[in-house]
């Protein structure tokens, strides 16, 4: 799974994606895109960790991919070359800036957290609308050599639908494509087909107040359904210096549960629909991510290939069942313990042990 960070320059793109990814940023401006694992450390292996004391823990990640700034006002070339490198990623984070720094000017003609979401939504309806059209004026001249088959005529149908969309300025992932439909298209690599989650990067007063058109941006996100979250980099920075007593002090002075980062791992998981499940013992805890709807059998084979070619039955209990009452032993005299099928859907939380014919 990767995560593409996308903004204009001077929004604290690379520091978001620096803070994500924990490695240091020396402030040199990018020319190509750069792709890091984040380590999501879900506070849920943790305690696994701490019951089970084994020799390994072992956290999930997430690939994210600095993408070079976006400038509105450079030429075709230079737009589509930037495009391009955020093709291959399943998802978006859309950085848009509202902190304030005199020395940090805001991008040309952006000024505006409102200008800002527009101009990046515009720049890919305005590049996807240019490829449906021409995909469509492509099928015209075929249909014109020969008879259409029934695929032809299904994705012809689903590209003038797309193309409706965008031209009345909304994302084609409003329109409720199934499966087969967005494989059909697939090849196009829409960007608006893409799960978008807006990041709004404010400074402490900010964070704590909130910001001048704050309600404009969340009602864009609610009706695009993006996902959104506020992000203060100075707030980050400052948390990633503290040992573990400090920054739960200052989490708490500020009114935060978690870092920004930590919530923003969480939104990415549920805006995508990613899950976790769970596998223990004393040689390893491990976090495993696995798309909503994987079955027993396909998340075994997330573990090893051989497990779910092999798959007999999952062990399966919950995290919160295990929590609650100490023990795997208490939680089977609750009849919490269960062993599930390979088409049984695995859900968040779940901690499972595979059983595989050798």
């Amino acid at each position: 799974m990767k995560i593409g960070i996308f903004g204009l320059p001077m929004t604290g793109k690379t520091t978001i994606f620096s803070l994500l990814t924990n490695t240091p940023y020396d402030g040199s401006f990018k020319m190509e895109a750069e792709e890091k694992n984040a380590l999501i450390k879900d506070p849920r292996i943790t305690k696994l960790s701490k019951m089970f004391n084994p020799k390994k823990t072992t956290y999930t990640t997430l690939n994210f991919v600095d993408i070079p700034s976006f400038d509105a006002s450079a030429d075709k070339k230079e737009k589509i070359k930037i495009l391009q490198m955020i093709q291959g990623v399943d998802a978006l984070l859309f950085i848009i800036r509202s902190f304030k720094n005199e020395n940090v000017p805001f991008p040309d003609k952006s000024e505006t957290v409102q200008q800002q979401l527009e101009t990046l939504r515009s720049e890919l309806l305005l590049r996807d609308l240019e490829v449906v059209e021409n995909k469509l004026e492509r099928i015209e001249l075929q249909k014109k050599k020969k008879k259409p088959t029934a695929d032809d005529i299904k994705e012809e149908k689903i590209l003038n639908i797309v193309k409706e969309e965008l031209e009345n300025e909304n994302f084609s992932s409003k329109i409720d494509l199934s499966d087969d439909d967005k494989k059909i298209i697939s090849s196009l690599s829409l960007f608006t087909l893409k799960p978008i989650i807006v990041v709004a990067n404010v400074d402490e007063e900010q964070f704590s107040r909130g910001y001048e058109g704050k309600n404009d941006i969340v009602n864009e996100c609610k009706n695009q359904d993006f996902a959104y979250i506020e992000i203060s980099g100075k707030i980050e920075s400052d948390l990633i210096e503290l040992d573990e007593d400090e920054k739960e002090i200052f989490m708490e002075e500020i009114g935060i549960d978690s870092p920004g980062i930590d919530r923003l791992s969480k939104i990415v998981y549920d805006h995508i629909g990613l899950i976790s499940f769970f596998t223990v013992g004393t040689d390893e805890v491990r976090a495993w991510t696995i798309n909503k709807g994987y079955t027993m059998k396909k998340a075994a084979g997330r573990i090893h290939s051989a497990l779910e070619k092999n798959f007999i039955k999952a062990e399966c209990m919950k995290y919160e069942d295990l929590i609650r009452l100490g023990t795997e032993e208490e939680v089977k005299k609750a009849g919490l313990w269960k062993l599930a099928g390979k088409d049984e859907i695995v859900e968040d939380g779940d901690i499972l042990a595979i059983r595989a014919n050798a």
